[in-house]
């Protein structure tokens, strides 16, 4: 009686715990069929477009599910901020740009990316891109997603007439120090007859010429007017007042109008992003021999400088860090897996983006489908590789974007004579002064 009793028992037992397993074993099916939402902000439609596409086609087996916002730059900040104070609909991910990657990544909103489950191998990075990206505690707080290193366009027909050939080892020889730009945009000048200015306007010249500043804006609280600034100044100054450029403010009409003029402008300090949406928009054709299409070169230029780029990074208190990590990896190239690696070159040689990570552009830099007709054939990928392990972003502040506005327009006016020299000055550090009171000018 006692045996049968104890075998009963263990069938029960038994059969309690097959179901307890078979229960466990469905939680587990289940829970791993089920993504983890996350919510990733982004500055255009493009972007948007470009992230879901990449996240339908990829063979990479992710573990979140993304739902991705265009919020307009211009209007970022104000939307983070108040989402961030009512504490709802807080991206897990967002973008940034050049012109606020540096107060973001030393502020406490964004998530250190070793947090985030990322290992970071600086030589697999432009270290520019990291630079910007790492707050005065020496911590990573945001990956480069695409890197847009600059380059120098010339016309080619015009080099050929006034410079005796249109070769870009030639050109790249005349223009490579800021010396030797200026002695040949007199050099066109004078051939030309006047008719032809090495720049639109004094605006292609702030980003590569400022780019080689070892010092910030803002130091220790006061405005600082570096040797390189006050450089600058001058050399505005003599290209303007010798009419060796025009005064045309970048993307106006009449800056757009000298790419497809079939003499006024010489050249423009372009990136492979301004290239591709805005030069060949506005080349007047779409194949060579049609307004300026395929007459155009392109080299280092004089300076390595950035003109763009995009990072991600991750909102600090986001309850969703692990797979908000991953989705930045998935972009950022931030592994050494072979798999992820290969489907990140796949995506950069589709989108022809210029990547932020050297690992990637390493495998697609010398791709013969970047041999771009639009410039004479050059592979214009190889050649913003070339200047882009020159480029440095170490001496950031959160004033630049507002600093770099007023210094603009003052220098416009500047160079179109409006203003003297002194008084450009002057209004230039009062406009600081203004914006920013604790800020010391003298």
């Amino acid at each position: 009686m006692v045996k049968a009793k104890n075998n009963i028992v263990r069938r029960v037992t038994a059969a309690i715990m097959s179901a307890i397993m078979l229960f466990s074993m469905s939680l587990m099916l289940a829970s791993c069929g089920k993504k983890t939402k996350i919510t990733v902000w982004v500055y255009s439609d493009e972007y948007k477009t470009e992230l879901e596409d990449f996240l339908k086609t990829t063979k990479l087996k992710t573990s979140f599910d993304a739902n991705i916002r265009v919020v307009n730059s211009s209007s970022f900040e104000e939307e983070f901020n108040n989402a961030v104070e009512k504490k709802q609909d807080i991206p897990d991910v967002f973008m940034l740009s050049p012109d606020n990657i540096y107060e973001y990544a030393n502020s406490d909103l964004t998530a250190d990316v070793v947090s985030l489950g990322l290992t970071v191998n600086p030589d697999n990075y432009y270290s520019y891109t990291l630079e910007a990206a790492t707050d005065s505690e020496g911590a990573i707080k945001a990956l480069g997603w695409q890197a847009d290193p600059g380059l120098f366009m010339y016309r080619r027909s015009m080099a050929k007439v006034y410079l005796g050939t249109d070769n870009p080892d030639d050109i790249q020889a005349m223009v490579s120090t800021w010396d030797g730009f200026y002695d040949t945009a007199k050099k066109i000048y004078t051939e030309s007859g006047g008719k032809t200015r090495m720049l639109a306007g004094q605006e292609d010249l702030m980003r590569p010429y400022l780019a080689a500043d070892t010092l910030p804006w803002v130091q220790n609280n006061k405005l600082v007017i570096s040797d390189t600034v006050s450089s600058y100044i001058d050399y505005v100054g003599k290209l303007s007042e010798e009419h060796l450029i025009y005064t045309a403010e970048q993307w106006s009409e009449a800056w757009v109008k000298g790419i497809s003029d079939s003499q006024s402008v010489f050249g423009y300090f372009s990136s492979g992003i301004c290239m591709q949406y805005a030069m060949k928009k506005a080349c007047g054709g779409k194949a060579k021999c049609e307004g300026s299409y395929g007459d155009w070169a392109v080299i280092p230029g004089p300076s390595g400088y950035c003109w763009g780029g995009s990072w991600l990074a991750a909102y600090s208190g986001s309850k969703n860090k692990k797979a908000a990590g991953e989705f930045i990896s998935v972009f950022t190239a931030c592994t050494d897996d072979e798999g992820r690696m290969d489907e990140s070159v796949k995506y950069f040689r589709t989108s022809g983006e210029f990547a932020a990570s050297k690992a990637v552009v390493s495998q697609i830099r010398f791709d013969p489908q970047f041999e771009d007709t639009f410039i004479g054939g050059q592979n214009y990928y190889h050649q913003l590789s070339v200047v882009a392990d020159g480029v440095t972003m170490n001496n950031l502040t959160i004033y630049d974007n507002e600093i770099n506005t007023m210094f603009k327009t003052y220098m416009n006016e500047y160079a179109g004579g409006f203003k003297s020299k002194e008084q450009a000055v002057a209004d230039f550090k009062t406009s600081v002064n203004v914006a920013f009171p604790k800020i010391n000018i003298d």
